[in-house]
């Protein structure tokens, strides 16, 4: 019940704080392969982790800039990271409402991204709002409960199989 009611507090407060409403409409068409800088939010979970490689190979198979957002506990684990940008953080950069921490957030606020990929499957509200954080006028996440807030272009995940989810995914961006 506690844990139910900072969640619905820390929603509040980004929605308050960090959710643009963004009044210009968006062209989807070709908006993937015009867009030249991405920031990908690698998963929260483990398996899914690893499974999200071949969406950060894809985007370097086509010259695009990524910045990898990633617990630092986890950058070696990434294959070839030299390629890509990193932001690492800390577990402890996460405040008692699972928000970013203040130091955290001021080293978003500067930061400009075409696209903005948010790869974890569940809810998860420190993520969301670093996706919003950052200053891009696409945002893109799979669909979960309350990504309509956050995301202006969402990806309907109907398989139980990671592995599969995210080839679809990745399908499916190789179409805009």
């Amino acid at each position: 019940m506690f844990e139910n009611l900072k969640l619905k507090l820390a929603r509040f407060i980004v929605r308050r704080k960090y959710l643009k409403k963004n009044l210009e409409p968006i062209i989807f068409n070709n908006s993937i392969t015009q867009a030249v800088y991405f920031l990908v939010v690698l998963p929260e979970s483990e398996k899914e982790f690893r499974l999200s490689f071949d969406l950060l190979k894809f985007f370097l198979i086509h010259h695009k800039s990524v910045t990898v957002f990633v617990p630092e506990h986890r950058v070696g684990l990434i294959p070839e990271k030299e390629k890509y940008k990193i932001i690492a953080f800390n577990p402890l950069q996460k405040n008692k409402l699972n928000l970013p921490d203040q130091s955290l957030i001021n080293s978003l606020q500067n930061k400009t991204f075409d696209v903005v990929i948010d790869l974890n499957r569940q809810e998860n509200i420190f993520f969301s709002t670093v996706a919003n954080i950052v200053h891009s006028k696409l945002r893109i996440s799979f669909n979960k409960e309350n990504s309509g807030a956050y995301y202006n272009f969402l990806f309907a995940d109907t398989q139980k199989d990671p592995e599969v989810a995210y080839r679809n995914m990745l399908n499916f961006l190789q179409m805009f």
